[in-house]
């Protein structure tokens, strides 16, 4: 599955739209933890795929969303990333575990020269691997990070804009995408789609 199938139409996530950024009291949290055995599977993933964690997570994120939310491209703003990148979310049924890794994998990579969204909306979701604070400015924010041993994931959102069922539903979702991703894909040294790109 190809970003650029789905470019021309790039989904909303909300359930609600709202045209302000959310304030600290628009936000609340719920918190998931990948036990050992999950934070294993990704640790392993990293080796074996030879991709980063948060190629990975953001590949399961783009799952959990197209299991709960519907199938298509939403930009992402990643830390320590410059601009939003095209997250494809499709099921297993429209790409293989090894493409939904590679299109991540090859986004962060080609950073401001990804393929750019249709009429650019502006990004819904933030992603980051590196702290715990929420940042205040997307109605979804998604931090992952490292605590005794085991990744945490902290699901900020703005009340206003997503009903509590829909990202209590994607945290459920993300841990089963990151097994069958991480059961499933082969390493990207060994797929056509790592050459050239």
């Amino acid at each position: 599955m190809l970003i650029a199938e789905f470019a021309s139409s790039p989904f909303r996530i909300a359930d609600h739209v709202t045209v302000d950024a959310p304030q600290a009291a628009d936000l609340t949290k719920i918190s998931a933890t990948l036990d050992s055995t999950l934070t294993a599977e990704l640790d392993g993933a990293q080796w074996s795929l030879g991709l980063a964690g948060e190629e990975i997570l953001l590949a399961a994120l783009g799952l959990a969303i197209a299991r709960t939310i519907g199938e298509g491209v939403v930009p992402v703003d990643v830390a320590g990333h410059s601009g939003s990148i095209p997250l494809s979310c499709t099921s297993a049924g429209l790409a293989t575990a090894t493409e939904a890794l590679g299109a991540v994998h090859r986004s962060l990579s080609a950073g401001s020269t990804a393929p750019k969204l249709a009429a650019q909306p502006a990004s819904e979701i933030f992603f980051s691997y590196l702290g715990t604070e929420p940042g205040l400015r997307h109605p979804l924010e998604l931090r992952a990070y490292r605590a005794d041993g085991l990744v945490q994931l902290d699901w900020w959102y703005d009340t206003r804009s997503f009903d509590s069922y829909t990202v209590e539903e994607l945290s459920e979702q993300l841990p089963l995408a990151l097994i069958e991703l991480t059961s499933e894909a082969m390493p990207q040294s060994h797929t056509p789609m790592a050459v050239g790109h």
